[in-house]
């Protein structure tokens, strides 16, 4: 699976360790007994780089990281063999707590970690540094507490500047500043793209949605993930459907940070392979429990399965 482009660097701005905890059911006012807890290293970007490591590729994810959450988050990325370029800041990465049981989920977010812009500048020192003209960064998630979504209009605009292709997967007024520097890419969902829009949209209007938003922006690249529906892409001027493959689906934990990613490792080799390839990336992803991404193995046996109609 050799991609085409010269370098892939994610960004993830507000990482977190989510611990999972493993109950028979939830009681009130009675103990709770956890049968097992599980903890992982989360952030769009970071999913975005392990999916790439997995089918073959070199990324680098770029994090802010600090306290005990941020060393065990390292610690994590170095087991999984994932290069990685730390930040370290002084706020403790934030923890998501999610209780799992066998029919239900409850996810409780604390508080994210506060950066000063001290450490912010650290972070455009690290593009500054580590990215070249002709890279790609993928830009992917929420900001930390205090951030104005500005911020992502100034990461795309200072990655344009460098020559860098920038691709953004985040939502609402972050997504809004991003799409005004005109990134190359963006990858939100129909929700997501109801959102930029400001006004609800349903399936059959997505295609005309996508050109109003590729034209009013100046977007390349518009990738609409529709969960078991496929995605819709708009590329190089033209409108593609990929149709869903029939899989059994474990958990969609991933799948739209797995589709990127199938997306950008070869979006400079061909087109119809990137989406092929972010297809069966993000398909692959469906099929594993949990918060497991793709297997090598699986993206492989479906990329020629996957069928892609223009529209």
């Amino acid at each position: 699976m050799k991609g085409g482009t010269k370098m892939i660097f994610t960004l993830t701005m507000n990482p977190s360790l989510d611990r999972y905890l493993y109950v028979d059911k939830l009681i009130e006012d009675d103990t709770v007994r956890v049968e097992k807890y599980e903890d992982y290293a989360a952030g769009k970007g970071i999913d975005v780089s392990r999916v790439i490591k997995e089918i073959g590729g070199t990324s680098v994810a770029i994090s802010p990281l600090g306290g005990e959450n941020g060393e065990k988050i390292s610690f994590m990325l170095d087991g999984e063999g994932v290069l990685y370029a730390a930040v370290r800041v002084k706020s403790e990465t934030r923890m998501n707590v999610i209780v799992q049981t066998p029919k239900n989920q409850y996810r409780m977010s604390l508080p994210g970690q506060n950066l000063s812009s001290a450490e912010f500048s650290l972070i455009m020192d690290m593009i500054n540094a580590t990215i070249r003209e002709g890279d790609t960064l993928v830009a992917s998630g929420s900001l930390p507490t205090g951030f104005s979504p500005s911020l992502y209009a100034k990461i795309v605009k200072v990655a344009k500047s460098k020559g860098i292709k920038v691709y953004v997967d985040t939502d609402g007024e972050n997504l809004k500043e991003a799409a005004k520097e005109s990134p190359n890419g963006i990858k939100p969902n129909i929700y997501e793209l109801s959102r930029l829009l400001g006004r609800e949209l349903k399936t059959d209007e997505i295609p005309s949605a996508i050109r109003e938003i590729s034209r009013t922006y100046g977007i390349e690249d518009v990738l609409v993930t529709l969960g078991k529906s496929g995605a819709i892409v708009f590329s190089d001027g033209k409108m593609y459907k990929i149709n869903p493959l029939d899989v059994k689906v474990a958990s969609t934990v991933g799948a739209g940070d797995s589709f990127l990613a199938g997306f950008v490792y070869k979006r400079e080799e061909s087109l119809v392979e990137a989406l092929k390839l972010a297809a069966a990336c993000a398909t692959a992803t469906v099929m594993t429990p949990g918060t497991t991404l793709c297997l090598r193995k699986d993206v492989e046996e479906l990329e020629d399965k996957v069928k892609i109609e223009e529209m």
